[in-house]
């Protein structure tokens, strides 16, 4: 089993500039320890993620660590064109010296849709049809491409990546996983992921995917010397990331009347919710959290975790992965 982190960037202090190089400290002490993946989420037109220009900040967070891989989670395919997008790729993929996973999804925020000139009815064809132009694009010279959304016609990129990026999709929609399994691909997991709906995931993979695949799975973390204190902090953390997430609506007028002919309020409100975010949460002393993992390994087929960290203290997100790894990490079977 491979650990790192999962993070939207959050600026739980309302200091943007902070919260951004904050959690570049935070992935440069992950490459520091020895964790091995540090996993980037892009969001828009929300003040608590500054995760929006996910490009630059993954190109940022490769250039100042060292073998630590970092990857998307995820790239919204339907607001990028894919010839560009393959370019940005393959030159990640080459500056970070085969250190880069390419997560991606179609998004699950309709203001993205309306403000950005995508079509929240059709995004999940185009995400699709993308990441199949994507894959062509990084590995065959000539590429030739009639789809329903994109033409590609006799095109070669350059420059081409310098080994094989493993993609990984976001989502939990079935015909998408299956295309996905079908074409090689990887799975990313979100923190309100049950157990019941991975391993359903876990036997759609292994039944269409003819080689083996990574299962990325994050997970909601908080680790203290008291079980209570624990999960007293945990519940702020949850409670905070929770509300700011959902608020986005508030902070965007047009965000309400855009839910009300969308799917995706549903979609999000699912994402976000917090009694499914508590229901796997990793929790308590190191014993506690030794069990809790030891049980998801067992009921679960992943292959990494990523941890969702739940503070707003730099220090204590360090003293929190420094405990994972010398006293949790060691006592897991990987």
């Amino acid at each position: 089993m491979k650990s790192g982190i999962f993070t939207l960037m959050e600026n739980w202090n309302n200091n943007e500039e902070n919260a951004i190089h904050s959690t570049f400290e935070l992935i440069k002490y992950c490459d520091a320890i020895g964790l091995e993946e540090a996993w980037i989420g892009e969001h828009h037109f929300n003040n608590f993620t500054t995760c929006a220009s996910i490009i630059p900040l993954l190109s940022y967070a490769l250039a100042t660590t060292k073998n630590i891989k970092i990857g998307s989670a995820a790239i919204l395919l339907p607001h990028y064109h894919p010839i560009k997008l393959s370019e940005e790729i393959a030159t990640l993929d080459i500056l970070g010296k085969r250190r880069f996973l390419f997560g991606f999804a179609r998004g699950a925020f309709p203001i993205f849709d309306i403000a950005m000139g995508a079509n929240a009815k059709t995004n999940r064809e185009i995400m699709l049809e993308s990441a199949e132009i994507i894959h062509e694009l990084l590995y065959k010279n000539q590429v030739n491409y009639d789809g329903k959304y994109f033409e590609i016609n006799n095109i070669s990129i350059c420059p081409h990546p310098s080994n094989i990026v493993p993609f990984f999709v976001a989502s939990d929609h079935e015909e998408t996983l299956i295309k996905s399994a079908k074409a090689g691909h990887n799975f990313l997991g979100s923190l309100t992921l049950n157990k019941k709906r991975a391993e359903e995931i876990h036997t759609l993979f292994k039944t269409h995917n003819k080689k083996s695949y990574e299962f990325t799975l994050a997970r909601a973390f908080y680790v203290d010397t008291d079980r209570k204190s624990a999960e007293e902090k945990a519940q702020i953390g949850i409670d905070i990331f929770t509300q700011r997430m959902l608020k986005a609506n508030k902070e965007n007028p047009t965000f309400e009347s855009i839910i009300k002919t969308s799917d995706y309020e549903e979609f999000r409100a699912d994402f976000f919710n917090k009694d499914k975010i508590l229901e796997n949460l990793i929790v308590g002393t190191p014993k506690d959290c030794i069990e809790q993992i030891k049980n998801l390994q067992k009921d679960i087929s992943f292959s990494s975790l990523a941890l969702k960290l739940l503070t707003p203290s730099l220090e204590d997100a360090k003293n929190q992965l420094k405990i994972y790894k010398e006293e949790i990490l060691p006592f897991i079977e990987c």
